[in-house]
C-alpha cells in the first residue's frame, strides 16, 4: 500500500459534465425523474422542519433563536465555502479548520500580545490564508502529493503553529491592547444592518438562486426546467407556512455576520458562475485533461481555489474569535465535519452531483438547523457530532446515486 497514491482514489466525485460523447439523449421522463431529485433533499428538510413546528411548536418557530443560530454558525459555513471551493476543483481541503483556528489565534493574540493596530492584525491574518493556499496547492498541484494526504498533513502543522504560539493555552483579550470595540460588535448578535441592506442582498442571493434554476430565461424553458422551478415555488410557499409568514421578524434578525456571510456567498457566485476562472475551475474539476486540451491552465486554477479557500478559512478563524471574545486550543477543530456535510448536501439541493455555492449555505442552515431542532427536543448537545456524521454520510450517499442517474 503507498501513501502516495493515484488522486483517483480519494478525490472527490467531478463536479460537471465532461466533455461531451455521442449517446443517446436522455428520456424526458427521466430528465424529469432527475429535476425533481435535486428538489427532494430541500422537501425532505422542509418536512422534517414542519415536523419540528408540529412536535416543539413556538420553542422551534421563534425567529430569534433560528437566526441566532444562524448567527453563531457563520464560522462553520465559511468553512463550509473554503471546502467547497476546492471541491469545485476536483480536491479536497483538510486543512480549513486547521487554518481558521490559528487565525483565530493571531486576530486578538497580535493584538494583545504583540500590539499590533488592528488593521495589520487583519491583513496578517489574510496573508496567512493566501499562504496556506499557495503552499497547499503547490504540494498538490506541483509536487502531486495526493490532496488528501497532503492538506491532512499541512492542516496538523498549521495546528501545531497555533499551539505553539499560544503556548497550548488559551488567550482572552484585556488591557489597553483589547480588541476594538467595532470588533466585539461585530460578534454581538444584537449588532444588526439596516433592514433595507438586509433586502437588498437578499434579492440579489434569490436572483442567484433563480439563475441557478434556468429560470431568468423563459424562452429556453423546457419541462424539466419548469418541474424544477414549480418545485421551488412549493418548497418557497411551504417555508412561508412553516414559519407563519412572520417574514419581518426573520428579516429584521439578521445581525451584520449573517449579512457577511450572504455578500460573501454572493461574491463567490458571481466568481464561479459569471467569469472565466469560474468555468475553467469547473472545467478543471470535472475533467482536468479535457480542460488542458481546451486550453485551459489546470494547475493555477487549482492553485486558485486553494488560495481562495485558504483566505475563507482565515475569514472564519477571525470572525470566530469575534463571535467568542476568546480563543482556546484547536477552537475550529470540530467545525471540520458539518462543514464537509454541508458542503456535500450542495450537490443535492437543487442541483444533480454538482458542488454550489448557495446550495452549501442552505445545506449548512438545514444541518445546523435539524441538530438544534433535536437538542430543543432533549437531545444531549454530545449527540451533536452523531448528527453531523449521519447527515454528511446521508448526503454522500444521495450524491453517489445522483451521480450515477446521470451517467
Amino acid at each position: 500500500m503507498t501513501l502516495f497514491a493515484d488522486d483517483a482514489a480519494t478525490e472527490p466525485p467531478s463536479t460537471a459534465p465532461s466533455v461531451p460523447l455521442a449517446r443517446p439523449a436522455p428520456s424526458r421522463t427521466l430528465a424529469q425523474s432527475r429535476a425533481f431529485g435535486s428538489s427532494l433533499t430541500f422537501l425532505a428538510f422542509l418536512a422534517i422542519f414542519a415536523g419540528y413546528s408540529v412536535w416543539l411548536g413556538d420553542r422551534f418557530l421563534d425567529p430569534g433563536a433560528r437566526l441566532l443560530n444562524l448567527h453563531q454558525n457563520v464560522p462553520v459555513l465559511l468553512i463550509a465555502l473554503a471546502a467547497m471551493i476546492t471541491l469545485v476543483a476536483g480536491k479536497f481541503d483538510l486543512s480549513v479548520s486547521s487554518t481558521a483556528s490559528l487565525t483565530a489565534y493571531l486576530a486578538i493574540g497580535l493584538r494583545t500580545e504583540q500590539g499590533l493596530p488592528f488593521w495589520a492584525v487583519l491583513v496578517a491574518c489574510l496573508a496567512v490564508g493566501v499562504a496556506v493556499g499557495l503552499v497547499n496547492g503547490f504540494l498538490v498541484e506541483y509536487l502531486s502529493i495526493n490532496a488528501f494526504i497532503a492538506t491532512l498533513g499541512s492542516g496538523g502543522v498549521i495546528l501545531g503553529i497555533s499551539s505553539v504560539y499560544s503556548g497550548g493555552g488559551p488567550l482572552i483579550p484585556s488591557g489597553p491592547r483589547a480588541v476594538p470595540g467595532w470588533f466585539d460588535a461585530l460578534g454581538s448578535f444584537a449588532s444588526r444592518p439596516p433592514a433595507a441592506v438586509v433586502w437588498a442582498i437578499a434579492a440579489v442571493a434569490c436572483a442567484a438562486l433563480v439563475r441557478l434554476l434556468g429560470a431568468v430565461v423563459p424562452s429556453r424553458w423546457d419541462r424539466t426546467r419548469s418541474l424544477a422551478a414549480r418545485t421551488v415555488a412549493v418548497a418557497a410557499a411551504a417555508a412561508l407556512v412553516v414559519v407563519g409568514l412572520d417574514v419581518p421578524s426573520w428579516s429584521g434578525g439578521v445581525s451584520w455576520l449573517t449579512f457577511l456571510l450572504l455578500v460573501v456567498a454572493t461574491a463567490m457566485w458571481v466568481l464561479l458562475e459569471l467569469t472565466a476562472f469560474g468555468r475553467g475551475l469547473k472545467a478543471s474539476g470535472a475533467n482536468p485533461e479535457a480542460a488542458r486540451l481546451a486550453g485551459i491552465h489546470t494547475r493555477r486554477h487549482v492553485l486558485g481555489a486553494f488560495v481562495l479557500g485558504g483566505v475563507l478559512a482565515a475569514l472564519a478563524g477571525v470572525i470566530l474569535a469575534a463571535t467568542q471574545g476568546s480563543v482556546a486550543p484547536d477552537l475550529a477543530g470540530a467545525f471540520l465535519l458539518p462543514a464537509f456535510a454541508a458542503a456535500f448536501l450542495s450537490t443535492v439541493v437543487f442541483s444533480a452531483g454538482a458542488f454550489t455555492v448557495w446550495g452549501t449555505v442552505i445545506g449548512g442552515v438545514f444541518v445546523v438547523w435539524v441538530g438544534q431542532g433535536l437538542i430543543v427536543g432533549g437531545l444531549p448537545n454530545t449527540w451533536t457530532d452523531i448528527v453531523n456524521g449521519a447527515v454528511l454520510l446521508i448526503a454522500v450517499s444521495l450524491s453517489t446515486v445522483v451521480r450515477i442517474a446521470r451517467r
